[in-house]
Order: C-alpha cells, then sequence, then structure tokens
C-alpha cells in the first residue's frame, strides 16, 4: 500500500527509557556459551547497556509518565487532547485496550477518541499513518501518538539470540494539521505473511494457550534456552530479509515521494542491533553517519519505540531549530516493512528522559501516582 497525506505534521516527540539498567557484562554469565565468543558476538552486534523496566512498570505506566511530562512542560494541555492512537504489542490487560486504560491513568477528557493498535518494529510507522488519516480527516486538530512495548517480558535471560537486544521504552509524539505546503508524509508498506514463523511467540494466545508446558525451558540446536513463551528469532532468516527487501522498499518510497535518494538528509530507521544496521547503510549505499546504528547498545530494540527513541538520542537540539527530510523505516514480525518520507524539524520539543521505576505515571514522579 502507499499512501500521501498532507497538511499533517510531527510537532513534537518525548521518548522515555527506564532508569534501571542492564549491562552485557554482567549477563555474559546467563549464556550457555563460552564467554570469549560471547564477547565477539557483543562487539559485533553492539551489545553494551539496555534499559529494562523493573517488574511494577508496565507499558502503560511508561506512557503516561512520558504524556505527564509533556503536560508538566506546557507542550500540550491535558483538556485539550482530542484523540490517542497506543501503539504496543505488550499489554497491561487483555481488556480493555491500552488507550482506555492511558486515558483513565491520565484523566483525559472523555469526549477523547481513544484506539489501540497492536504492532511490534514497525508500529511507529503505522502509528504515525493512522494519526495522520485521523487529522487529514478534519475529525481532530491533533493526535498523540504512544508508541509504548515491553518486550523484555518475552525474552529468556538464557537467550543470547534476543535477550541481550531488548529494551523498554516509550514515547509521545504529537501529530498536527498544518497549513505548510511542505508538510506532506509519503508512506509505503509491505508484508510478508508466508515468512511469518521467522519471528515469532508461539505461546500465549488462542492458537496456544500459555501453560506451565509451554513455560517449560527447552535447549534449541544453537545452544540458547527458551520456551514457547519466548521470542523465537531465526537470525538469519531476518538478515536475509532485510538485506533483500529493505533496499528496493527504500528506493520506492523515494521514487513514490519524488525525491533523489541523495536528498534524504536522515535515514532514522529501527534499531535492531548494530551489525545489521551496518550492512543495511553499505547496502543503500548510504553514508553510515546518517543512518544511526547505536541505540542498541544504549537502550535495546524496544520494537515500536525505537525510531523516536533514535531521534531523541541522535537528533534532539538539532530538530528545534533544523528541518530536513528523512526517512522513517521499519521491518520485524509479521515480516512487515513500513517506510515514510517527510520533512522533520523545527519542533517544539525533542528529547530524551528517564522513567524512575516503582509504576510511578505521575511527573514529578515525587508525588503521588
Amino acid at each position: 500500500m502507499k499512501a500521501t497525506l498532507r497538511g499533517v505534521k510531527i510537532r513534537g516527540i518525548c521518548a522515555t527509557v527506564p532508569r534501571q539498567t542492564y549491562y552485557f557484562e554482567d549477563e555474559l554469565k546467563f549464556f550457555p556459551f563460552p564467554e570469549k565468543s560471547s564477547r565477539r558476538l557483543g562487539r559485533v552486534m553492539g551489545f553494551n547497556e539496555h534499559r529494562i523496566a523493573d517488574p511494577q512498570t508496565t507499558p502503560c505506566d511508561l506512557a503516561s509518565y512520558t504524556m505527564n511530562y509533556v503536560f508538566h512542560r506546557g507542550w500540550l494541555r491535558k483538556e485539550a487532547v482530542q484523540a490517542l492512537v497506543v501503539v504496543a504489542q505488550m499489554q497491561d490487560h487483555p481488556i480493555p485496550g491500552n488507550s482506555k486504560v492511558i486515558h483513565g491513568q491520565l484523566g483525559l477528557p472523555v469526549e477523547a477518541f481513544c484506539t489501540d493498535l497492536y504492532e511490534n518494529c514497525i508500529g511507529f510507522v503505522s502509528g504515525l499513518y493512522t494519526a495522520c488519516c485521523h487529522v487529514a480527516s478534519g475529525a481532530v486538530d491533533e493526535v498523540a501518538l504512544i508508541t509504548t512495548d515491553g518486550a523484555s517480558c518475552h525474552a529468556n535471560k538464557q537467550d543470547r539470540n534476543t535477550y541481550p537486544l531488548c529494551g523498554d521504552a516509550a514515547a509521545v509524539t504529537l501529530i498536527s494539521r498544518s497549513d505548510d505546503p511542505d508538510d506532506v508524509i509519503h508512506f509505503v508498506f509491505r508484508n510478508d505473511g508466508s515468512r511469518r514463523e521467522a519471528l515469532l511467540v508461539p505461546a500465549g494466545g488462542c492458537r496456544m494457550p500459555a501453560t506451565a508446558e509451554t513455560a517449560r525451558l527447552i535447549r534449541d540446536e544453537m545452544g540458547n534456552y527458551r520456551s514457547l513463551n519466548s521470542m523465537h528469532m531465526d537470525g538469519t532468516a531476518v538478515f536475509q530479509f532485510v538485506m533483500e527487501c529493505v533496499p528496493p522498499l527504500i528506493d520506492e518510497a523515494c521514487r513514490y515521494a519524488g525525491v533523489d535518494k541523495g536528498e534524504i538528509r536522515y535515514h532514522l530507521t529501527h534499531q535492531p542491533n548494530r551489525f545489521m544496521l551496518e550492512k543495511l547503510a553499505d547496502l543503500m549505499r548510504v553514508p553510515r553517519e546518517i543512518l544511526f546504528n547505536n541505540i542498541v547498545e544504549h537502550f535495546g530494540n524496544s520494537s515500536c519505540v525505537t525510531i523516536p527513541v533514535n531521534i531523541a538520542y541522535n537528533l534532539g537540539e538539532k530538530m528545534l531549530r533544523e528541518k530536513a527530510r528523512v526517512c522513517l523505516s521499519a521491518f520485524g514480525a509479521g515480516l512487515s516493512l513500513a517506510a515514510a518520507i517527510c520533512r522533520l524539524g523545527n519542533l517544539d520539543f525533542c528529547e530524551l528522559i528517564e522513567h524512575p521505576g516503582n509504576g510511578t505515571t505521575a511527573y514529578p514522579h515525587n508525588h503521588t501516582s
């Protein structure tokens, strides 16, 4: 699918990561492999540290804390919230959806529209498209796009294939109406469900409900331990998918947007690991310095939140005073692909903050949650 939405812009981005930091060096003892081989893998992939929320803090807590920070800074008034689009692959409860939980935690107006997207790595681009559709329709002037994730819940500490990658985070991205003719966003989406088993959590849904048996750890052919409740990733298949499918997707998105790939100032890409992104930049023939690859080593892969974390961490100050043509792209479970080309910048805010833990949603956090 391709779509062009006009008169919409990103007004601001605030991303939140847990304060609690885990270090790859300390986790080496969990992996059933020689320490030397784990260190070598860590250097290649960019494993260094990652942020994982404490057990009292849920994806909705991270999101509500971020929204309360945005309210506190005066970037958005609580009573002016018209719509929430919440993207996550982890739910606080099976029922209701995260958007209703966050609405209640924040005490938002009853007139506010709330909807949920169950998405993973391409979730920021999918959520951006959904939010832009609401604004472009004329129904609302602004949408708060919330992306949040607790992917570490699906990782096992003895699985070197997935655990060092995982990170938790949330982000609030405000999508607003604009009269500037340059505020246009071009989207391209692709999906290949025939490859879905390359990245899958087998148990926990209707197909295979979670039981004591599905929670039993099993050692795979590579030596990692995981259960059927854990993330199963065929790293080679995912790597091949990305190398095969992402460069043509970016080329297609540029053609659709009517821009030369050389006009893209930054490639703001989902962050799976450093190795994959370095190879992708080389294959796309774009400089590595404009396709950032440093989020996993500092924060971990937070699925649908990596793009706003990437923007806030690498371009925060620049995005307040500059405007540049960028390509937002993502790929992941499904297997799925998404890209968006737009002009990003002159934002009202672009900041990365920390969540203090203990399930707080209030800011300042020394207030009662």
